[in-house]
C-alpha cells in the first residue's frame, strides 16, 4: 500500500508541476495574465523541477539498496526547486522585465501558478519520503518471517 500511495502522490506532484508551468498564470496585471515563460530565468525553474521529478520517480519506482542517498538527493533537489520557484515569484512586480512596450498602470499580484508549483513540489517530496519509509519497513522484515 505504501508504494501505491507514493506512486499516486508522485503522479499528482508531476501533474501539478506541469499544470503550473503550462496552464496557470504566475502573475496578474489587472486583467492581463503573465505565464511562466515571460519571466526571466524560467528555464532554471523548469530544469530544477524536471530533475526533482526524475529523482522522485527513481525513489518511488526502484528498489535501490541505498534509499537514504535517494532521499538526500530528493531533499536537495526539492530545496533547489522551491528556491527557484520563490525567486521567480518575487519578480512578479518587475513589469519592465515582463512587458516589452507600454507597462500597465495597475497593481500586480502573484498568480495561482506559484502556489500550485510549491504545493506540487511538496507533494512530490512527500512521495519520495513515503517511498523511503516503505523501503525501510521492507528491509526490517526478514525474508523467512512467518505471516
Amino acid at each position: 500500500m505504501t508504494r501505491s500511495v507514493a506512486l499516486s502522490a508522485a503522479v499528482v506532484g508531476a501533474v501539478g508541476s506541469l499544470l503550473s508551468a503550462i496552464a496557470l498564470p504566475w502573475a496578474h496585471y489587472g486583467d492581463i495574465t503573465v505565464p511562466l515563460t515571460r519571466f526571466s530565468g524560467w528555464g532554471g525553474y523548469v530544469g530544477s523541477v524536471l530533475a526533482l521529478h526524475a529523482c522522485v520517480a527513481w525513489a518511488v519506482l526502484s528498489r535501490t539498496a541505498r534509499p537514504a542517498l535517494t532521499l538526500a538527493a530528493t531533499a536537495a533537489l526539492s530545496l533547489v526547486a522551491v528556491g527557484s520557484t520563490l525567486l521567480l515569484a518575487l519578480t512578479y512586480d518587475e513589469a519592465s522585465a515582463l512587458f516589452d512596450g507600454a507597462i500597465p498602470a495597475v497593481m500586480p499580484r502573484p498568480g495561482l501558478g506559484v502556489m500550485v508549483a510549491v504545493v506540487a513540489i511538496l507533494i512530490s517530496t512527500g512521495a519520495a519520503a513515503v517511498s523511503g519509509a516503505g523501503h525501510r519497513a521492507m528491509a526490517a522484515v526478514p525474508a523467512n518471517a512467518l505471516p
